[in-house]
């Protein structure tokens, strides 16, 4: 990962890209490296899992968003012209970066502990908060993590494997109310059938979808309480 986040110099100093943590290992004196082979092929297969504003399917079909505009931004330069956006869902990013499938992980991912002992990351490129989405006039007055523990009525949904579902479980919401769907677009269908009471996102994504005209009777928490880790701060998702 060293070795790439020198070539691309600055355009990809704050890139949240993740990948193995043989990127820039050879298995051999002669074996030629991940980094070499995009360099001399001047191809590069890209993982994300079509969640705005990170990386998603445009209407025209193209890969868009923050991360796919930064890639090709740093890439290209380096003489890297064939970039390939394969969409995944989130759980299964990482499995495919670490049986070859794709080359690199720029979706916003969290780095994570567990997700550390597999894969090596970039310097984050920031860090954000958990939100959550609930039906129009929050019938169930959600307010926090600790309102949901606190009502056994009460179901939350997000992506399986996501960091903020992760932080759903560790404020202490009982796993009898919490589903976990396979996307954010099983996510959100499961919020607008009434399946789960609210859904947890990252901020942003929170921002985008409800951004979208076609959505309504839905709308953000805010104020919203995270989960508070043991040192008193609040957590934060560095992706």
């Amino acid at each position: 990962m060293k070795t790439i986040m020198r070539a691309a110099g600055h355009a990809l100093a704050a890139s949240a890209i993740v990948s193995t943590t043989l990127f820039a290992s050879a298995t051999n004196s002669q074996a030629e490296t991940t980094y070499e082979r995009i360099i001399s092929s001047g191809k590069i297969t890209i993982g994300f899992h079509n969640r705005a504003p990170w990386g998603f399917r445009g209407a025209d079909g193209e890969a868009t968003g923050f991360h796919p505009d930064l890639l090709r931004a740093a890439f290209e330069p380096l003489g890297v012209k064939e970039i390939e956006f394969v969409i995944s869902d989130l759980g299964a990013l990482i499995p495919g970066l670490l049986a070859g499938h794709i080359d690199v992980v720029a979706s916003g991912l969290s780095v994570t502990p567990v997700r550390c002992e597999q894969v090596a990351f970039s310097e984050p490129d920031l860090a954000i908060a958990d939100a959550l989405i609930v039906k129009e006039g929050n019938p169930h007055d959600i307010n926090s993590y600790a309102d949901v523990v606190a009502n056994p009525e009460v179901s939350i949904g997000g992506s399986r494997g996501s960091s903020h579902l992760s932080n759903a479980i560790a404020a202490g919401i009982p796993s009898a109310q919490i589903q976990q769907f396979q996307n954010t677009e099983a996510s959100f269908s499961a919020i607008m059938a009434g399946r789960v009471d609210a859904v947890v996102f990252s901020t942003a994504s929170v921002v985008s979808v409800l951004n979208d005209p076609n959505v309504t009777g839905l709308e953000r928490v805010m104020p919203f309480g995270g989960y508070i880790k043991p040192n008193g701060l609040p957590a934060a998702n560095y992706a």
